[in-house]
């Protein structure tokens, strides 16, 4: 989903650059570890990123220093999986299309509909991550953290409540987000693809009538002045991580064992905060297009219930195509037990 995280992030921006934090002592034989970042230095996952650097300057006392290299000078995150692998760069921010390449079925975590709101996805990753996190850590990476940068939501030019009502409009969507596009392919949706900057033309032009992304993202392309319904049911999570490459994780290690569960621990603690900021600014975007004429549809439990049915019956299919079976199916029957005791 790696241009959804893009966009997503790119409401939250107001840019391009590389800093690294230098408080405290330097060792002149420092490691260097660089990092690709997709996302502007201006963005509050930059701003992130920077905290974390100093972070690191600070645990290690100076002897690891990270390069943060922001604004997409590394190139896209199939470009960053090579220079990981070359040694280019040692870290990178990844969507969970980038996470997939790693582990594949991480996708899985953003079958639509499975997980169907931040409690959820808090409660799910708590039962999952140790796994999903054993699969990525016995390969060449190593994560050091996860981003959850909220959900996506399908908006609209006419009112939706019911996969009915969507069967009947274009949907916009970007080629990248595979594995919702399969999905909704199969669930015999009209799903046109294209560039997300192309949307706006498209409406204008009357080719499509509708598109799935985060509510930020609409917010900052002023998509909602045309598509002026919001369906509220959550489609699916926006999950992401930083990853650094094995050779370097060792590399930390050496220098000082404790080194990496201090990186572990100060990296994992501002991403939550992160988290923390990409649910208020989407609860902000939200309330700003409300103001400004956006309808926010609420279906009925009898029209929720259609969509999941919908998905159950697509999911068959989409094992084959997208999603780790395996997975799904522990995380289907969590929810089931953590849905019965709420």
């Amino acid at each position: 989903m790696r241009r959804i995280l893009l966009l997503m992030v790119f409401a939250l921006i107001i840019g391009t650059g590389s800093l690294f934090a230098q408080r405290g002592g330097r060792s002149p034989n420092a490691l260097e570890v660089k990092l690709g970042s997709p996302l502007p230095q201006a963005s509050p996952w930059g701003r992130t990123l920077d905290r974390i650097a100093s972070e690191w300057n600070r645990v290690t006392n100076g002897q690891v220093r990270l390069n943060v290299r922001h604004g997409g000078i590394e190139g896209s995150e199939s470009k960053m999986h090579l220079s990981l692998a070359s040694n280019s760069i040692q870290a990178a921010g990844f969507t969970s299309i980038g996470l997939s390449v790693i582990n594949p079925s991480i996708l899985t975590m953003s079958a639509p509909f499975l997980i169907r709101n931040e409690r959820e996805l808090e409660a799910v990753m708590n039962e999952v991550q140790g796994d999903l996190e054993r699969k990525i850590n016995s390969s060449d990476y190593f994560i050091v953290a996860w981003s959850k940068s909220g959900f996506i939501n399908i908006f609209s030019k006419e009112p939706v409540f019911s996969p009915d009502d969507l069967r009947k409009q274009r949907i916009a969507s970007n080629p990248d987000t595979e594995d919702i596009n399969a999905a909704f392919k199969t669930m015999g949706f009209q799903v046109v693809e294209m560039d997300w900057t192309e949307v706006g033309q498209k409406l204008a032009a009357g080719q499509v009538m509708a598109a799935y992304q985060n509510p930020a993202g609409v917010a900052a392309y002023q998509l909602h002045t045309v598509l002026k319904n919001m369906m509220s049911l959550n489609i699916a999570p926006v999950l992401g991580g930083i990853v650094i490459n094995q050779v370097t994780w060792r590399r930390i290690g050496e220098l000082n064992p404790r080194y990496q569960e201090e990186l572990v621990r100060v990296t994992r603690r501002l991403a939550g905060e992160l988290d923390g900021v990409f649910q208020k600014t989407v609860g902000d975007a939200i309330q700003a297009m409300s103001r400004e004429g956006l309808i926010i549809n609420r279906p009925s439990p009898q029209q929720e219930q259609l969509w999941y049915n919908d998905m159950e019956k697509a999911t068959p299919v989409l094992m084959q195509l997208a999603y780790d079976r395996e997975l799904y199916q522990k995380v289907s029957d969590f929810l089931a037990k953590y849905r019965a005791q709420q």
